[in-house]
This record gives structure tokens, C-alpha cells and sequence, in this order.
């Protein structure tokens, strides 16, 4: 089921499935913001993740001794949750551990995703509850990909032109990745810049650029129609930036609260790279939001 919210700006339409949008239309401009899967490209929009952002290496992790398997992007992209529009007109989609959760992930815990319109912003909430006896390790994100004009070509869609700014001149770094671009090796520099270029060109360089984030609390994407989107981020430590390398028509902007597997390997998730931990019964929320121009 596809609930739907609106007003004089946006209509906004998340899905049960996932608890991930699958439409942020502009109302102004008359024109989706949100990226709509294409038959030659990625055929995701936007990803709840939790409890493990991207990649495990073998798909795998260990608990007290125990092996564990893990999907790319954790449990919630592959599960079905209930959702509402609750009282205040926000939509919510909760999910909650189950005998089948446990197998893969041995924490009891409920995850709900809000998602509020606030004039011409989409404001989300994701929220973490230990529901279990004994701390949890986890990770959470976002995943949105918003479509970008250009031009599809003979081998690809062509978007160069399209540009990522920060508020100012930042000295970026990002966390390097092995050959295969799935698993993490290290902090590199990433320059001095306000300004960072979005083309196909950059991501069959670096197909995954993970930001360290700390020192900015927002972007803004520049299209080639002259619009723009801010995402302010809050307090995410890592930003994502990613397209398909060919036809996708789209950048996903994710604010992430982990990274995936790093090497060399440590397979006890305690023990992870960029794991967060939650006391039992306590919740945790963490949020961002997007700004239309």
C-alpha cells in the first residue's frame, strides 16, 4: 500500500513496502523530484536502512561467536511494514523484529519512518527503539535519488553540468574503497572546495563517494533546468553520492549514520567501523530534511 500526504507544495507518497518514498512532486514547477525507475536502470528510489548501511563482506558478521547474514542495506528494504497517516497528518510506517528478523539480526527492536510537509520541505524522521535486554549495535541512512534533466544518449544519460555546493569552501575528505568500490579502506583527501561536480564521469571514477560529514549540515544540488534541492543533513557523520553509471537519470544524496564493512576485516559488529549503539528500552531518532526552491 502507497500512502499520500499534500499540500500547496509537494505531494508526497511513500510506500509500506520498505517505508521508502516513491514520490516527492513538486506542485509549483508541476514536476517529480524524486528519481522514477527506468526498465535500463537501478529500479529502487529510496531506501529505509537499517540496521547495517551498504555492504558486509561474504554478506556476513558475527554476535558472540554466532554467524549472521545480512543483505545489502540491512533488513527494513526487504520488509513490509504497517503504516498510517497518523493525527497530525504525517505519514508513518513502523516495522518491528520477528522470529524471521532474529535469524539475521539477533536484536529486538521496532524502526518507524515519519515523513512530514512543512511548506515547501519534506522533513524525515527515522527512529530506533532497543526493545530487547541487552544493547544494540546498529546502523540507519537514507537513501533518496532525485532525478536530474539531461540527455540520454547512444550509451547513457548525459547530466554533466549538474553541481553539488556547500554552504562554504569546505576541506573535504572521503572514505577510500577497494577496487570492487563495496568495502572501505581508509580516509583520503578530497579537496578544498565549495563546489563539487556531478557527472557519469565521476562516478565510474569513484562509484560510491562517501563524504565524511561532520564539518557541514547541508548541500545543494544544482539542475540543469536552473532548480535546486538543499538536503539538510543535521547531524549525519557520513554523506553518500551515487548514480548508475550509464542510464540512470538520477543522484542519490544519502546521509548516513555508519559505513559499510572496512578492511582489513573485523566480523564481530561491535566492533565495526562506524557502528552506533543503543541502551535497551531507550529510542534513538535521527532526521533529515529536504528543501525545494
Amino acid at each position: 500500500m502507497t500512502l499520500t500526504i499534500e499540500n500547496e507544495y509537494i505531494r508526497l507518497s511513500v510506500k509500506e513496502e520498505g517505508g521508502s518514498m516513491t514520490s516527492v512532486f513538486d506542485k509549483k514547477r508541476n514536476t517529480e523530484m524524486l528519481y522514477q525507475p527506468k526498465e535500463n536502470s537501478w529500479q529502487g528510489q529510496d531506501i529505509f536502512i537499517f540496521p547495517f548501511v551498504a555492504r558486509l563482506v561474504d554478506g556476513t558478521y558475527t554476535y558472540k561467536g554466532k554467524e549472521y547474514a545480512l543483505k545489502n542495506h540491512g533488513l527494513l528494504r526487504y520488509s513490509k511494514g504497517k503504516g498510517c497517516i497518523n493525527k497530525d497528518g504525517d505519514i508513518e510506517i513502523s516495522f518491528a523484529s520477528d522470529e524471521e528478523s532474529l535469524k539475521r539480526y539477533p536484536f529486538s527492536y521496532k524502526a518507524t519512518a515519519r515523513y512530514h510537509l512543512e511548506k515547501n520541505q519534506v522533513h524525515v524522521f527515522y527512529t530506533m527503539e532497543n526493545t530487547g535486554e541487552e544493547q544494540m549495535p546498529y546502523m540507519v541512512g537514507g537513501h533518496p535519488a532525485f532525478k536530474v534533466p539531461g540527455e540520454e544518449t547512444a550509451d547513457g544519460f548525459d547530466f554533466e553540468g549538474t553541481y553539488l555546493t556547500f554552504p562554504k569552501v569546505e576541506k573535504l575528505y572521503r572514505v577510500e574503497q577497494e577496487e570492487t568500490f563495496s568495502f572501505n579502506t581508509g580516509i583520503s583527501g578530497f579537496g578544498t572546495t565549495q563546489r563539487i561536480n556531478l557527472d557519469k564521469a565521476l562516478f565510474h571514477k569513484i562509484n560510491t563517494v562517501i563524504l565524511v560529514a561532520e564539518d557541514f549540515d547541508q548541500v545543494t544540488l544544482h539542475k540543469l533546468d536552473g532548480s535546486t534541492l538543499t538536503m539538510h543533513k543535521e547531524k549525519a557523520p557520513f554523506l553518500a553520492l551515487w548514480s548508475d553509471k550509464k542510464y540512470g537519470d538520477y543522484v542519490a544524496i544519502e546521509p548516513w549514520y555508519g559505513i559499510p564493512d572496512t578492511l582489513p576485516l573485523k566480523k564481530e559488529i561491535t566492533q565495526k567501523a562506524g557502528i552506533n549503539f543503543l541502551s535497551p528500552q531507550s529510542a534513538e531518532t535521527v532526521t533529515y530534511w529536504l528543501e525545494l526552491d
